[in-house]
């Protein structure tokens, strides 16, 4: 039989995520494994989460409310936005093909930068849209030259800020420069990610930009600095007209209930996400250190991970480092060959795994 499937589809690739711990277990034969490849938080998700997670086993039978509008309040609450400006997700991934659905025809054009989210391409490539890549430099994102591609085709432009898998950032300044530049009819999505874990000082809110620009879509998620990945909770503020038709979308029970009621309570518990935030920050100015006495280069990260050029075979090192217990983001899978992409881990972690890292080095050099 042959099946009759669209060619977009054909064309794309499955999203390789990084490898699970008990496949490391079972294929190595490893007791213990650490996970820095995916960037989720080494600390979990609040205690006070996990005891709402436990209350809620009594509505299980239930199905969850399908507008979520105790999260949304709290959200508008907390970020002073109106309820109207405010959609849910299952996780961004969830919003940014909801996007995709709404705004592209087959031969409309996404702008993205060279090293970015890979789910940008691939919700483009399903609607049988275009992308279009631009340069960076130093590896972040070079907005003028996103400005400089824009066509009569182009329907989206895509910032992932901090960016993944780089970690680098831009600023208020730019940021202001480049939204006063974008025709009105193109959309500006502004993927908002790892924005807890900011640490420059000119960093910005971007809701604050909504009122002036109503081509201004901003995209956040529970999946990083709250630690809650795997209950798969994104969020966006947009124009309420907007929110309207990405709920004519969006799945009605895309988001579950004990997601809906984890991320009311991990907001409300402003203490732990500081502790992450503050732990986060140590890791990552103990990898600065430990990287500049090796003399290999990296992005400064405004994430919970950093990037670096290890001047060897980036897949070789990945093999080498989960022979030892220890599973990282090969650049070659990101399209930046030699690098590899680490996720800033516990101390005890991020000590350990720069031991197995200079180990594999020397073990190369030996060779």
């Amino acid at each position: 039989m042959e099946f009759r499937i669209r060619e977009e589809i054909k064309a794309m690739k499955r999203y390789v995520a990084g490898k699970p711990i008990s496949e490391v277990k079972r294929e190595l034969g490893l007791e213990t494994v650490v996970k820095m490849a995916s960037n989720e938080n080494p600390m979990g998700a609040s205690p006070k989460v996990k005891e709402m997670m436990k209350r809620t086993l009594e509505d299980i039978s239930l199905y969850p409310d399908s507008g979520s509008y105790g999260l949304r309040h709290e959200l508008s609450l907390r970020t002073g936005r109106a309820m109207e400006e405010i959609i849910i997700g299952g996780g961004s991934d969830s919003l940014i093909k909801v996007i995709s659905s709404t705004f592209l025809y087959p031969g409309d054009e996404i702008i993205m930068g060279e090293h970015s989210f890979s789910r940008y391409e691939d919700n483009a490539k399903l609607m049988g849209a275009k992308v279009v890549k631009t340069a960076m430099e130093d590896l972040t994102l070079h907005l003028d030259l996103m400005l400089e591609a824009v066509s009569d085709k182009t329907k989206i432009i895509y910032l992932c800020n901090p960016n993944n898998p780089t970690g680098s950032s831009f600023g208020k300044e730019e940021l202001e420069a480049f939204l006063k530049r974008v025709p009105s009819s193109v959309m500006v999505i502004l993927d908002e990610a790892y924005r807890e874990y900011v640490t420059r000082e000119d960093y910005f809110d971007a809701l604050n930009y909504l009122d002036a620009y109503k081509n201004l879509i901003v995209l956040r998620t529970f999946s990083k600095a709250y630690g809650m990945a795997s209950l798969r909770v994104g969020y966006g503020f947009a124009d309420p007209e907007l929110i309207g038709y990405f709920y004519r979308v969006v799945d009605p029970f895309d988001v579950n209930l004990f997601a809906q009621e984890a991320a009311v309570t991990a907001l409300q518990d402003e203490e732990f996400l500081h502790e992450v935030v503050a732990e986060n920050t140590r890791g990552k100015e103990f990898f600065y250190k430990e990287l500049e006495d090796l003399g290999q280069s990296y992005v400064v990260t405004d994430a919970n991970f950093i990037l670096w050029d290890t001047q060897k075979d980036d897949m070789e090192i990945f093999r080498r480092l989960m022979q030892k217990g220890y599973i990282i983001r090969p650049g070659g899978f990101l399209g930046i060959p030699g690098h590899i992409r680490v996720s800033i881990s516990t101390m005890d972690h991020n000590i350990g795994f720069m031991k197995a890292y200079k180990e594999v080095l020397a073990e190369m050099d030996g060779i």
